[in-house]
């Protein structure tokens, strides 16, 4: 009788175990995959910027928490990863700091729609031929609710074209900002009638902003394109084909 009860009793304590063990397991299982998933949806927004392919000039990429000017930047990026645009400017880190307030605020902080401003700086890049701002700013138009029409429309239209031809998909303020940015960049001087046609649909305060955009990124596509960066600079403007 006392074998028996020692015997139950052993198994007992051995199926508790065994029940807390399974347990343990099946949360570890559970954790586990809750964090792959995580990792994979990350990994499916991540969108590849850059194909890290030499510049001009060598590219100075500080470590994290080595350099307080690269640090900034970082904060600034997705996944606090300096671009190659990045590793060209830090060659000047007065240019570089510049750069990074004045971009922070055309980029983060202007009162522009979301989609304008995207147009306004994939149309500079088109019109400038710099592949490097096309890449780097696709995905963002499409984030911001750019369709793959809108963006083929601002890619395939020639210079000046938009003034004269009802678009096919941009929306009557979006029509208004491209011609804008044909004059602004082609032309520098623009029209009294092309300011006003975009005026109707913005105020005072975004009318500057939408000119510090577009002259802003005229600025950056020069920039790109000089110095080579990425080895972009004889590269064709990609033809959207895809979101």
């Amino acid at each position: 009788m006392c074998i028996k009860t020692a015997l139950d009793s052993e198994s007992r304590a051995a199926t508790v175990a065994l029940e807390r063990l399974s347990t343990r397991l099946a949360f570890l299982f559970f954790a586990f995959t809750a964090l792959a998933n995580v990792v994979i949806a990350t990994k499916r927004v991540v969108v590849k910027r850059d194909d890290n392919l030499p510049a001009r000039v060598p590219y100075v990429f500080p470590p994290p928490g080595t350099d307080a000017v690269a640090d900034a930047i970082r904060r600034r990026r997705v996944n606090g990863t300096l671009l190659d645009l990045d590793g060209v400017l830090l060659q000047d880190e007065g240019v570089a700091s510049s750069w990074n307030d004045f971009f922070g605020v055309i980029r983060d902080n202007n009162s522009l729609p979301a989609t304008m401003r995207e147009l306004f700086i994939l149309r500079t890049g088109v019109l400038n031929n710099a592949a490097y701002v096309w890449l780097q700013h696709e995905p963002v138009g499409a984030s911001v609710g750019l369709t793959l029409n809108q963006l083929r429309e601002i890619r395939l239209t020639p210079t000046f074209a938009s003034a004269h031809t009802p678009s096919t998909s941009l929306t009557p303020e979006l029509s208004a900002a491209m011609v804008f940015a044909d004059f602004m960049t082609k032309s520098v001087q623009v029209p009294q009638t092309v300011f006003d046609s975009l005026h109707k649909f913005l105020n005072d305060t975004q009318m500057v902003d939408a000119v510090a955009t577009v002259g802003g990124y005229n600025f950056v596509s020069r920039f790109v394109v000089a110095l080579d960066v990425d080895s972009k600079a004889d590269v064709p403007v990609p033809i959207p084909t895809s979101l």
